[in-house]
């Protein structure tokens, strides 16, 4: 019996040894193929990390990029007013910039801007509707012929024009309302939607004080709906003439060149402007900045920031 016992013995040894080695390979496979998921996810985190500080180096040197092209707005603007004694469409501040290339510090890169200065001043000013937190009829006639021009509701006219009274400071100190900056402060009154918000931006603006009009930049919308008794048709035949380079000198010239009579001189328009908008975005690399300011032209000096919105 002993002869045929050892033989499966020492095969059954040889098995079992057989199968721990086949779990050693395997365990050490495992150890292998754990250690390669390890390494492979601090590799993936090390990148993540290098892309979030790049994406982060580049907004930063957007940011500055976008200062520069607001410096550079502000320089336009001041020499405008030392050369011009009108504030007028087709001057140098008017022109758009897009695609701009520019280079980031060392020169080892490229980047783009485009950017663009509006005057807000050829636009129907909504802190004139209220003033010491009381309404102003005659300027919250002005806003519904505006927006029945641009076939919008008018109704939206007293609830913008009561939201801006709030926003001032009454005869009792008080203020209902935090404080108008943009359009966009207005998207919680009733009706209101983005999409109107984007077509009011053509036409309205809000500024710190009390405006005219600027009868050389404004649209015909606008000047038909702040001169009373002057017709859309008329207020585009003017904006025609004035585009072709006919600009207006004063606030006489404006009205004398309306040929009618019966419109009395009145201190709504202007043929100057102090307040300007200047939108401004650079692309470097995958970042995309943005900004927007207001800046006021005042006194001979160096337009100031009023605000800024990154």
């Amino acid at each position: 019996m002993n002869k045929h016992r050892y033989p499966m013995h020492r095969r059954t040894v040889a098995g079992l040894h057989g199968r721990q080695g086949g779990m050693a390979i395997i365990g050490a496979l495992v150890v292998v193929a754990a250690a390669s998921i390890a390494t492979a996810a601090i590799i993936e985190r090390q990148a993540l990390l290098a892309d979030t500080l790049a994406g982060e180096r580049d907004r930063v040197q957007a940011k500055w990029l976008l200062r520069g092209g607001l410096d550079w707005s502000r320089v336009i603007l001041f020499n405008d007013a030392r050369r011009n004694s009108v504030t007028r469409k087709g001057a140098i501040w008017s022109q758009p910039i897009v695609g701009l290339e520019v280079s980031t510090p060392g020169q080892a890169r490229k980047a783009y801007f485009s950017g663009q200065i509006e005057d807000e001043q050829g636009k129907f000013n909504i802190a004139d509707l209220a003033e010491n937190g009381m309404l102003r009829p005659q300027e919250l006639a002005v806003l519904e012929t505006l927006l029945a021009g641009l076939n919008l509701p008018i109704s939206l006219a007293e609830a913008i024009a009561r939201r801006v009274a709030e926003a001032q400071t009454g005869h009792d100190g008080a203020q209902a309302a935090p404080s108008l900056r943009t359009l966009g402060d207005l998207l919680h009154i009733d009706d209101m939607t983005p999409e109107i918000i984007t077509i009011l931006s053509a036409y309205v603006t809000i500024l710190p004080e009390q405006t005219t009009i600027n009868a050389n930049t404004a649209s015909a919308e606008v000047l038909s709906a702040s001169v009373p008794g002057l017709q859309l048709a008329e207020a585009r035949d003017l904006v025609d003439q004035r585009d072709r380079g006919q600009w207006f000198n004063s606030r006489a010239d404006f009205f004398n060149r309306l040929g009618k009579p019966t419109i009395k001189p009145g201190n709504q328009i202007g043929v100057n402007s102090e307040w300007f908008k200047v939108t401004g975005q650079v692309t470097l690399g995958e970042s995309v900045a943005g900004m927007q300011a207001l800046l006021h032209r005042h006194g001979g000096q160096p337009p100031s920031i009023s605000w800024t919105i990154n």
